[in-house]
């Protein structure tokens, strides 16, 4: 029996948004006279003064797929190991008892209905597959997420978790987005790392997902760890959302951490609305104290 539950873009898509990414990495190089570096190091560019930048464009960007050696020896973002303990370290069990839960959910939903399946309580689930990693992990997923954002409310750890995050603590000086989704001008805008990192950890707060509403799987709140912003109406909104990949028994216990672009580019563009700013060329802007890294 296959199960298809793909979240994740088709390998397809992937390869295409890799190899745009990289054109995108050469163009800012030229842009700026600098050189693209090339490899999986955060940094993407080096400029003509020796200073790293990495390179974002499209809708949404993977800040970061890391398996659990990376994420063990990290220094801030270890803060998500204990959801990948969450996970058996048995890959094939974890996929074979998923598949037991996910055919008991179909047949109920094929017998029953779509709208009687979704009254169908977790508790009754589990008692009907008795012991299932997949669902003591989704379970014990809840309770490791919940620590996370409990440490994410303090505003310095969420401050040193984001600089790890994107700039790998301090190897990257820069955040240079092309503008595809907000202003849509196509323009690199430049943003110095300490700016970005205040910006970002004073106007974000943790929160959790709720739980899925799809009546053929086991559906847990407190999947994924979010990061929000309050829109001027007063409405929370995502920017970032972290998250534990089990894409296949090769590609198990992953961290996932993507992060929305016009988000990102709102929030910097907004704070920093007051602040100096620089047309360098056609196409790259350069924005708030970055300014004094460009004469």
């Amino acid at each position: 029996m296959t199960i298809n539950r793909r979240r994740a873009p088709s390998s397809a898509v992937s390869r295409k948004k890799k190899l745009d990414g990289h054109v995108n990495e050469d163009n800012f190089a030229t842009m700026i006279g600098g050189k693209t570096l090339g490899g999986t190091q955060k940094s993407d560019v080096c400029d003509a003064n020796g200073l790293m930048h990495s390179v974002k464009s499209g809708k949404k960007w993977q800040v970061f797929l890391y398996g659990y050696e990376r994420i063990s020896n990290s220094v801030h973002l270890s803060i998500l190991k204990p959801c990948l303990d969450s996970f058996t370290t048995d890959s094939h069990a974890y996929f074979r008892d998923r598949e037991k839960c996910i055919l008991y959910k179909e047949s109920y939903v094929k017998k029953y209905g779509r709208d009687k399946a979704k009254l169908l309580s977790n508790i009754e689930v589990s008692q009907k597959l008795g012991e299932n990693c997949y669902v003591e992990s989704k379970e014990k997923l809840a309770k490791s997420t919940s620590l996370v954002c409990t440490a994410l409310e303090d505003k310095m750890f969420l401050r040193e978790f984001l600089m790890e995050a994107l700039f790998n603590n301090r190897e990257v000086n820069f955040l240079a987005i092309r503008d595809d989704t907000y202003i849509c001008d196509k323009k690199f805008k430049i943003f110095e790392r300490e700016e970005v990192l205040e910006i970002l950890s004073n106007k974000l707060m943790p929160a959790l997902s709720a739980a899925g509403k799809v009546p053929e799987d086991y559906n847990v709140p407190q999947q994924k760890t979010l990061l929000r912003y309050r829109q001027e109406s007063g409405t929370p909104k995502n920017i970032v959302e972290i998250e534990i990949r089990n894409d296949s028994e090769t590609h198990y216990r992953r961290v996932r951490f993507n992060m929305y672009s016009k988000d990102t580019l709102h929030l910097l563009l907004t704070e920093l609305a007051s602040k100096p700013v620089k047309t360098i060329n056609k196409s790259v802007m350069v924005f708030g104290e970055a300014l004094h890294y460009f004469n």
